[in-house]
């Protein structure tokens, strides 16, 4: 078999998976699969919709909120501008900070003036799961 046959079928054989954990269902809604870095730029784009994200799970701003950073030397810096705040109880997420995590949450998107140096915020957050799990 030709290196190009071969790659084409490697492609179409694992591309499949891929493409049906795209969107995840939770309840009645369907999380859509999105980049942190995709939700940061555009973020009027995903304004209400449920989402489902990877990210690093960290303290954000002065008042030591949260936020889901899109990575982790983004979050250990503070770096704000990479980052979504995660609007819940500390204690529902409190094994996911300092972590990379996956979650499914819906997004609001900033609105209004002053809001340029502000990425949006999730609520709603279920699902959450440490990425890698714990030892």
């Amino acid at each position: 078999m030709r290196r190009r046959d071969l790659v084409s079928t490697l492609v179409a054989l694992f591309s499949g998976p891929g493409i049906a954990l795209a969107n995840r269902t939770t309840g009645d809604e369907t999380a859509q699969a999105v980049s942190m870095i995709r939700l940061i730029a555009v973020p009027n784009g995903f304004d209400g919709r449920r989402l489902h994200l990877v990210g690093y799970l960290g303290h954000s701003g002065p008042d030591r909120g949260i936020g889901l950073y899109v990575s982790e030397c983004d979050g250990r810096n503070g770096n704000t501008l990479n980052s979504v705040d995660v609007q819940v109880e500390k204690s529902t997420v409190r094994m996911g900070i300092g972590r990379y995590v996956i979650l499914d949450a819906t997004f609001h998107a900033p609105k209004g003036k002053g809001t340029e140096f502000w990425n949006g915020y999730l609520d709603r957050i279920s699902g959450l799961r440490v990425f890698p799990p714990p030892d």
